[in-house]
C-alpha cells in the first residue's frame, strides 16, 4: 500500500492533504484516484488508514482510521556524528531514518573536513527513507554545530563514546540497562583529539569499543545504532 508523509494532525474523519510535491507525485506518478485507499504517517509516531477523497491540485484523504504499529524499540537513540565527506553523510541519513534514530546532531571537530551544510537535502532523504522503510518517527536533523554547543543541549540518557581505546564493548554497556535512552557519539576519519575525548568524558560520556577493526564513520553509526535499536528485538 502506498504510504504519504504528512504533517497534519491524524484523527478519525479529518481531511488531510498533501504538500503539493507529494500531490503531483501521488496523482501523476501513482495515479491515485478517488477511492483509492494508503497509508498516511505523520512522522511523530502515528499512521492512519486513509482514502483519496479529492484529486486536483492538491489530492486530500478522508482518515478513516489509526494503525497501531509499534516502533521496533522503546529506546530513543540519539547520534552526534562527525560529518562525513562526499555523498556519504547523504547515505548515512538515509539509512538511520530506516534503524529508527530519533536525533542526528552533526558536530564539528579538530578533524572535521568542512564541507558545505545540505539540511534540506538531508530533510528531504530523511522523508523519503521514513516512507519507504515503514518507520513511524521522522528524525530530528540539526545544523552542525561546534562539540560544545551540541554537548550543551544533549537530551537524557546513557552517553556513549565508540573509540578504539575503550575498555568495553558497546554491547556490554548496553545489556546493562535495556530500557534506556542513548546517546552515541562517533568522531571524524582520526577520530576525535585527546582534549575532545576529555571534554566527552566530562560530560558523563563513557568510552566503549565497536569492533577490533577500525571502522569508517558510516560504518560505525550503522553498527551503534542498529545495535542500541535492535539488541532486544529478538
Amino acid at each position: 500500500m502506498k504510504r504519504f508523509l504528512v504533517s497534519a494532525t491524524l484523527t478519525p474523519g479529518a481531511e488531510v492533504r498533501l504538500s503539493p510535491e507529494e500531490s503531483r507525485h501521488a496523482a501523476k506518478a501513482l495515479r491515485l484516484a478517488v477511492g483509492d485507499e494508503a497509508l498516511l504517517a505523520d512522522g511523530r509516531g502515528l499512521e492512519a488508514l486513509a482514502r483519496v477523497s479529492g484529486v486536483g491540485k492538491e489530492v486530500t484523504f478522508q482518515v478513516l482510521s489509526l494503525r497501531e504499529k509499534a516502533q521496533r524499540s522503546g529506546r530513543r537513540v540519539t547520534l552526534l556524528q562527525a560529518p562525513l565527506k562526499g555523498p556519504r553523510m547523504d547515505w548515512l541519513i538515509e539509512k538511520l531514518t530506516e534503524l529508527g534514530v530519533a536525533t542526528i546532531q552533526p558536530v564539528l571537530s579538530e578533524h572535521t573536513v568542512a564541507a558545505p551544510t545540505k539540511l534540506d537535502r538531508w530533510h528531504r532523504l530523511a522523508q523519503s527513507a521514513l516512507k519507504q522503510s515503514g518507520n513511524l518517527l521522522l528524525p530530528e536533523i540539526h545544523e552542525p554545530v561546534p562539540l560544545a554547543e551540541a554537548l550543551r543541549a544533549l537530551p537524557e540518557g546513557k552517553r556513549f563514546l565508540l573509540s578504539p581505546g575503550g575498555q568495553r564493548s558497546l554491547a556490554a554497556a548496553l545489556l546493562e540497562a535495556p530500557q534506556a535512552d542513548v546517546v552515541l557519539a562517533i568522531g571524524p576519519e582520526g577520530g576525535f583529539s585527546p582534549a575532545e575525548e576529555r571534554v566527552f568524558a566530562e560530560a558523563g560520556f563513557e568510552s566503549l569499543t565497536l569492533s577490533q577493526q577500525i571502522l569508517r564513520g558510516e560504518t560505525a553509526a550503522i553498527v551503534a545504532t542498529a545495535l542500541a535499536l535492535q539488541l532486544f528485538d529478538f
